[in-house]
């Protein structure tokens, strides 16, 4: 799925409340059925990289703050916080719980961060925590001593961090599960199957883990230690794991589920409903080159790939509107300079849209500077995820590059999880991933692309934008700071180790007697904290 960016988050959130029903609260237990669409890959707070999972963590687990209605941050295991300088305090709830009865402590929060920055855990989201003072180091081995690190707990319910440079968004950044607390003592009992069961995972948010039925089922519970329990309305979450959308609307209108996403051909027959809702979710869609593939190791290569994409026909025939044209990174509803980063830096001057003729002349180029001919090349295969959304935009791509540029491309379809394992070992040619803000600013899309970073699986690695990158995080300026991250943008898309194709928007069905439900681009995307049931 900040002090600070109020007011600019909440452009990222929309809170989608469906028709009034009886307002006499029921005395049975309010259940929600919701589509989780497939199996997380584990739960593991620090090693997690994927919005399903964040689905589940972000309604078992809180962090020092969490994320209101509006997408803002408000208070979490941390009921208050102060800012002088570069140094964060953090002054901890004495009421907040473990799902065991142990208290949240100051040194849950150090546990935690120390295993996210040690470089043999290899949590691919230590790179999130390079603004506190001392982590890159520590993660990169350059020192070996955790105390280096700025972060200290002066007591059981203090948390001071000192910043090696501003953040006005920190206080948003760490209601991330990358900076979550860990139970130490039970970490160490299940440390070899920690937050792979409901029996080795244990949390401190206002559901607890109780079956985790892999590939079928997850039911989360409400907890009755949670310090804010009265605000929790609703009882119990039954997360199913249905990866077809048209199978999901099917359960939808058997009343199995009461909350489902839209496949794309359906969203114009619903679009009248009352039970209809839709959002522009935040997140980038694009293709990941393996850059160690000779055949990709040239950006001309690259650059050919992505002109010779329709993107407009893959929004309006494919996605049936559930999108719009990306042809730079960051998406249309992130904050930029005066408005949206978007309508700061317009990405048609990257030309890297659709022109096939332009697309055939660079594609010869590129083989040629390789020495290669076009029957060098040979097959192509693009990884994707074996739902039918995936399937359809994959065979898409397909038919694209064959007509466009005459490749081969072989799709193969992957389970969610072994879609991220791959991606993670780098085991691909071309993969089709995408990417949703931890934060709400440009840089939680462009600092991916680092050589240090961990969720960079494309082999490519920059200097240049390593150190165009570097200059913005401490750049004070908000306006030259804007400058600089739309001058590494400008640089990725010369560069292409990636191509965007669309902006993703989604589209749902929610059940009348479900209130308050909180759909966003943010961890956990769809939110129930909120909710209520009143039929």
């Amino acid at each position: 799925m900040k002090k600070l960016l109020i007011g600019l988050l909440a452009v990222l959130s929309m809170i989608f409340v469906v028709a009034c029903g009886d307002k006499k609260a029921t005395e049975e237990a309010k259940v929600v059925r919701f589509n989780l669409q497939s199996n997380p890959p584990q739960l593991d707070p620090q090693l997690n990289t994927d919005s399903t999972s964040g689905n589940v963590l972000g309604h078992v687990l809180e962090g020092l703050t969490t994320l209101g209605q509006d997408g803002n941050p408000i208070p979490g295991v941390a009921e208050s916080w102060t800012t002088e300088g570069n140094v964060w305090t953090f002054k901890l709830r004495k009421d907040s719980k473990w799902h065991n009865g142990d208290s949240v402590v100051a040194g849950d929060f150090l546990a935690a961060w120390e295993r996210a920055l040690n470089p043999k855990v290899a949590s691919e989201y230590s790179y999130i925590m390079y603004s506190i003072k001392g982590a890159e180091d520590y993660n990169q081995g350059k020192s070996t001593d955790f105390s280096t690190v700025g972060v200290k707990a002066p007591d059981d319910y203090t948390l001071v961090v000192e910043l090696k440079e501003p953040v006005a968004y920190f206080a948003s950044l760490v209601s991330f599960y990358t900076f979550a607390p860990q139970n130490q003592k039970f970490f160490e009992e299940h440390k070899d199957s920690y937050a792979t069961s409901s029996e080795t995972f244990m949390g401190n948010g206002p559901y607890k883990l109780v079956s985790w039925d892999f590939e079928n089922k997850i039911v989360l519970e409400k907890v009755d230690t949670y310090w804010n329990k009265d605000s929790i309305k609703i009882d119990t979450i039954e997360m199913a794991m249905i990866n077809d959308t048209s199978a999901s609307l099917k359960a939808y209108q058997n009343d199995e589920l009461d909350w489902s996403l839209l496949p794309a051909e359906e969203i114009a027959k619903h679009k009248a409903s009352p039970e209809f809702v839709s959002w522009e979710d935040g997140s980038t869609w694009y293709f990941q080159f393996n850059t160690s593939k000779k055949i990709f190791s040239n950006k001309k290569i690259r650059k050919a790939i992505s002109m010779a994409i329709d993107r407009q026909t893959l929004v309006d025939k494919v996605k049936n509107g559930g999108g719009s044209v990306a042809e730079s990174f960051v998406p249309g509803i992130i904050p930029g300079k005066k408005g949206t980063f978007r309508e700061d830096y317009p990405q048609s001057a990257y030309g890297v849209g659709f022109n096939p003729e332009g697309a055939k002349k660079l594609f010869a180029e590129g083989l040629a500077e390789l020495g290669m001919k076009a029957s060098d090349v040979g097959k192509i295969t693009l990884l994707t995820q074996n739902n039918d959304v995936a399937t359809k935009e994959s065979q898409f791509y397909q038919e694209q590059l064959k007509v466009n540029l005459g490749l081969d491309i072989q799709l193969e379809p992957v389970t969610f999880q072994i879609r991220i394992q791959r991606t993670t070992a780098k085991d691909f040619d071309v993969v089709l991933s995408g990417w949703g803000p931890d934060y709400n600013d440009p840089m939680t899309f462009l600092d991916l692309w680092l050589s240090t970073s961990g969720q960079n699986n494309t082999n490519w690695a920059s200097p240049e934008y390593d150190k165009i990158i570097n200059a913005a995080k401490v750049e004070i300026d908000p306006a030259k700071r804007m400058d600089l991250l739309a001058s590494a943008e400008k640089f990725l898309m010369d560069e292409m180790p990636i191509v965007p194709t669309f902006y993703r928007k989604r589209a749902a069905l929610i059940k009348p007697h479900l209130k308050n439900v909180v759909d966003r681009s943010l961890s956990p995307d769809t939110d129930f904290r909120f909710g209520d049931i009143k039929k």
